[in-house]
């Protein structure tokens, strides 16, 4: 009876170490899996219009920042109607352009909110000349308006804060920070 005892604890631990292999094995691939998932979706952003690739498309951008003139429907009077545009220029390999991929969304919903435009910039361009955009770090957030720098928010942390702040209002959470 004892024997049977220890034959069947035997095959017990045998059989677990193989499904502790076999979970262990399935963990593996599901995190190569969803590793995979991320850089490709990462390399989709990266292509898509969401993305400015050139210094001709960050100038042509940048026009959509230009400030307007018309009248007033209720008072027939002249008004000028502010526009102002956002660039976040990041690398696009780092990590924090993966995180985008989560945060643009966000605000992106802002922005449209406040009918101000967002793209993505890649911060390594060809020809790109961050002097005159105020830009010293890596990722920064550069808001234009009247095709002027209008604000240079630097960091990630900062970005960040804009994004999980609650209020809807993007312009006066950059004019907080």
């Amino acid at each position: 009876m004892l024997h049977l005892r220890y034959i069947f604890i035997k095959n017990f631990f045998m059989d677990f170490q193989k499904i502790k292999e076999e979970v262990l094995k399935l963990k593996k691939q599901a995190s190569k899996a969803g590793k995979d998932a991320l850089n490709y979706s990462v390399s989709k952003l990266a292509d898509s219009k969401f993305t400015l690739k050139t210094v001709e498309e960050v100038e042509a951008f940048l026009k959509t920042s230009k400030n307007t003139e018309g009248k007033d429907a209720k008072t027939w009077e002249k008004k000028v109607f502010v526009h102002r545009s956002i660039i976040i220029f990041t690398d696009i390999s780092g990590e924090f352009f993966k995180e985008m991929l989560y945060l643009l969304p966000i605000l992106e919903t802002k922005a449209f909110s406040q009918n101000i435009k967002l793209k993505l910039a890649d911060i390594s361009m060809k020809w790109l000349h961050k002097t005159p955009y105020g830009i010293h770090e890596t990722s920064s957030l550069v808001v234009f308006e009247n095709e002027k720098v209008f604000k240079t928010i630097e960091g990630e942390e900062k970005i960040q804060k804009i994004v999980k702040s609650l209020s809807l209002d993007i312009n006066t959470s950059i004019d907080e920070l």
